[in-house]
């Protein structure tokens, strides 16, 4: 079946620039399609498989998806039992905005160019996060096209920038989307304040198989893929609050303040309380 063009004059709300709908699969007509328009969807209940440019993806629930224009695609029922899900679309215009207000270090192009599209699946508290948010959206008067546009654009934000941003760290190529995952999660919700049992939590492997797995494709240990994150949230505490340097150090998971000292001198080549003060901060006591 040749796949269907679907254009956003007819499936996104000209007035809003985003328009959104819940999709049960037993009342609603799948076919490939593609759009000029782009779509995020969020798999409610039930598993679905995703037809989507040549590929077959079981998607489980909390599973959310960032379809872009090019992208053709499709439904079907996993065991023949159905399933719902969020869809939400934008115009390219909306989305283009978004990517050029987030300018270029929130490599755009990362997310567009990947034979496949971007997909996370979502913690109990994201998942919790975006239907809490949806259910206020939904309270809004639909009459008032402002409000509503508002509230859907502070939406897409929120989720593009704490869902589909890019890993502090480059991976190498053909990294498993599991520790591409991983690495994103740990980036999120102050897992990386937790240190690596968390990471090892989270990931589901063995501390041995994911130490190998970091070693391969982002070329560094553990204790250096989580000291560096807690390490930029160091410098950026620094120049962008009052805090004592103590009470920062110790906010980011480092229990040893002489240890951090140390990492923070090695990768910004100068004290904690020099990088405060070249960044025009308050004066602090040195450390």
């Amino acid at each position: 079946m040749e796949p269907k063009l679907l254009t956003a004059d007819r499936f996104v709300d000209q007035k809003t620039g985003i328009s959104y709908r819940y999709v049960h699969s037993d009342t609603e007509y799948f076919r490939p399609h593609y759009h000029d328009y782009y779509e995020l969807f969020l798999l409610l209940e039930g598993e679905a498989l995703h037809m989507i440019n040549g590929e077959q993806l079981l998607l489980s629930p909390a599973t959310l998806v960032l379809i872009r224009p090019f992208d053709i695609h499709d439904y079907l029922t996993a065991n023949e039992k159905p399933f719902s899900m969020l869809n939400i679309t934008f115009t390219r215009e909306t989305v283009e905005q978004l990517f050029s207000y987030l300018g270029s270090g929130f490599h755009a192009e990362r997310l567009l160019s990947p034979a496949l599209p971007p997909s996370v699946l979502l913690s109990e508290s994201a998942f919790s996060y975006i239907l809490t948010h949806m259910t206020e959206i939904r309270t809004i008067d639909r009459e008032d096209s402002a409000h509503l546009r508002s509230a859907l654009r502070i939406l897409l934000f929120r989720v593009m920038t704490r869902f589909f941003s890019q890993n502090a760290t480059q991976p190498k190529e053909n990294v498993p989307e599991w520790l591409s995952r991983l690495c994103l999660t740990m980036q999120r919700d102050g897992n990386f304040t937790a240190g690596i049992s968390r990471m090892i939590e989270l990931s589901g492997k063995s501390r041995e198989h994911l130490s190998r797995c970091m070693k391969q494709y982002y070329g560094m240990t553990l204790s250096q893929f989580v000291n560096d994150l807690r390490l930029r949230l160091i410098a950026n505490m620094l120049r962008n609050s009052n805090h004592s340097i103590a009470d920062i150090v110790f906010e980011s998971g480092f229990g040893n303040l002489g240890w951090a000292t140390e990492l923070f001198w090695g990768k910004y080549g100068m004290t904690m309380s020099d990088y405060r003060k070249g960044s025009g901060g308050e004066k602090e006591e040195p450390i």
